[in-house]
This record gives C-alpha cells, structure tokens and sequence, in this order.
C-alpha cells in the first residue's frame, strides 16, 4: 500500500450528482454487505442518495480532478462522538492510500468540531484490508461494535 502521505487528494462536500458513480464502485455481493450490511446485491440505483439524510456529512475524495473515494461522518452527540460511515474506495484505486488519505482528512474535519471527544468506526464482517486502512489512518480497536457484531474502532481528539 502507498503511504498516504504520497497520495495527493482533496475532500470536497458530496454531490448528487456523483451518487452513480459512487453506487458503482459498489462492485461485489461482499463489498455491499462489508458497506451496507445487505445482501441484496446489486444495490437499489437510490441506494447513496438513501444515506443522506440529517446528521450526516457526506464527502468525496478527489485525486486529479476526479472522484476516488466516498464517506460520511455520523453526529453521535450522546457518545460526544462522529462515526465514519459508508467509506468507499473506487475499485480501481483501492491499495493505493487513498482510503487511509480520506481518514485522515475525514477526522482531521471531525476534531474540529465542537463537542466531540472520538471519531469512531464500526468494522462489520472480516474485511481485513478495510481493518488494515483504519489502523494505518491511527485507530485502536477498542472493543465490539454496539450495533451489530463487528468492531469498534476509535481514534481520541
């Protein structure tokens, strides 16, 4: 895997206008249940416009001018907490960095927010290259998800 340091991208806010592309990279039965907890694969064609809603940012990761990875931060205001939701790396870039980049852009947004001690990510099922880009982005596990069977991993702000 490329060191994210290397890796030269920006975050922008979400677009609707980039939710097929996004639904795209959605490219196996695993990668949906790894992402959507489903296995109703293929995803509904509404399925990322379906995750915006109140209380969660959305961001696209842009590398040379074109988009590269998805996420979202999740308001936990009882944990003083924002999750991380949804992250998405196109299959094409997957293994390059771009995944642990968005993290840390991703918390390096949510620290600055007022109120909030952790940003947390919940890793549901064994995608161990997912587990590997959360630890390389600096989270801990640091226990089982409270949602469902999986792991929580945090990072302190």
């Amino acid at each position: 895997m490329s060191d994210q340091a290397q890796v030269k991208a920006d975050l922008i806010p979400y677009s609707p206008e980039y939710s097929g592309q996004v639904q795209s990279w959605i490219d196996t039965p695993e990668t949906y249940l790894d992402l959507a907890r489903s296995s109703d694969f293929p995803p509904p064609p509404d399925i990322v416009d379906c995750w915006q809603r109140e209380g969660v940012t959305s961001y696209l990761l842009f590398s040379h001018n074109h988009p590269v990875a998805y996420a979202e931060l999740w308001e936990r205001p009882v944990e003083l907490a924002v999750e991380v939701c949804h992250l998405i790396v196109d299959p094409l870039r997957r293994g390059k960095g771009y995944g642990t980049k968005m993290l840390h852009l991703l918390y390096d947004r949510a620290q600055k927010r007022r109120g909030i001690a952790i940003v947390t990510i919940n890793l549901f099922g064994q995608n161990e290259t997912a587990l590997g880009c959360f630890l390389n982005a600096g989270f801990e596990v640091a226990g089982t998800s409270k949602y469902l069977e999986g792991l929580r991993l945090v990072k302190r702000t």
